[in-house]
């Protein structure tokens, strides 16, 4: 039955559901994103609401959490870091000002700076100085 309907017929109905499944297929991708934005804020808020958060060891480096504000002089000593990204590189807010840090620069900070990473940082105290 199909070959003996014309060309012109199911053509604009192929087209039709073709485009019908690349609109649902976008809708579906936006709906993921929005969720993740939201999951991402969330989590963003429950962190800075941490003021107590604690720089945790693993023997050779302090493990800063994501999102969690570090105070220098609380939680932190002053001085100079070196700092280990991981992945070459990693977004850092102090005092509020986001500068961004490659794996192995090093970072001084001074009593009253706050500290705030985009996601899990491991720094360890400079020998550099001496």
């Amino acid at each position: 039955m199909l070959l003996g309907v014309g060309l012109d017929q199911w053509l604009p109905w192929a087209v039709l559901a073709i485009a019908l499944a690349a609109l649902g297929g976008l809708i579906a991708r936006f709906a993921v994103l929005y969720r993740d934005l939201r999951r991402e804020k969330r989590e963003r808020l429950a962190a800075s609401s941490k003021l107590d958060a604690e720089a945790v060891s693993d023997g050779e480096y302090l493990v800063l959490a994501a999102f969690s504000p570090y105070q220098v002089g609380k939680q932190l000593d002053a001085g100079e870091y070196l700092l280990k990204t991981g992945d070459g590189g990693i977004s850092l807010q102090i005092n509020g000002v986001v500068a961004d840090f490659s794996d192995g620069e090093t970072i001084v900070l001074q009593t009253g700076d706050v500290l705030r990473c985009e996601r899990e940082l491991r720094i360890k105290p400079s020998d550099m100085g001496e």
